[in-house]
């Protein structure tokens, strides 16, 4: 994942231990995450939605067409996140297209999985 090199050095970052709650559904929201290590578990209403890893993009429907969290994130491990703010997102879409392909790839691998969910 070569667009990863470029969080490495990322200036906002957070760390959360295990079992640490990082938004709750409903919480307004002004960022995404990267996740740089470790691993997190987002849940709707209690209910599993899946687990992402490193490389993983969380939030992003935040910045693209709301300002408020549709689910919970919890670190499922000990992790480390790059914060990227509605200014830094928006720049990373017009001047990084390894990221910008990237947040497509998983937009998309996020809409099949919904359309398998609901039964179609």
């Amino acid at each position: 994942m070569e667009f990863l090199k470029m969080f490495s050095h990322w200036k906002e970052v957070e760390e959360h231990d295990a079992k640490t709650v990082i938004f709750t559904e409903g919480a307004p929201a002004d960022a995404l995450y990267v996740i740089t290590s470790g691993e997190v578990e987002l849940s709707l209403r209690g209910a599993s939605l899946g687990t992402e890893g490193v490389g993983g993009i969380i939030g992003e429907m935040a910045l693209i067409n709301s300002n408020i969290r549709s689910a919970t994130l919890t670190a499922k491990t000990d992790c480390r996140l790059a914060l990227i703010d509605q200014a830094s997102f928006d720049s990373l879409l017009r001047h990084v297209p390894d990221f910008s392909l990237h947040v497509m790839k998983v937009l998309a691998t996020r809409l099949k999985h919904a359309y398998e969910v609901i039964g179609h």
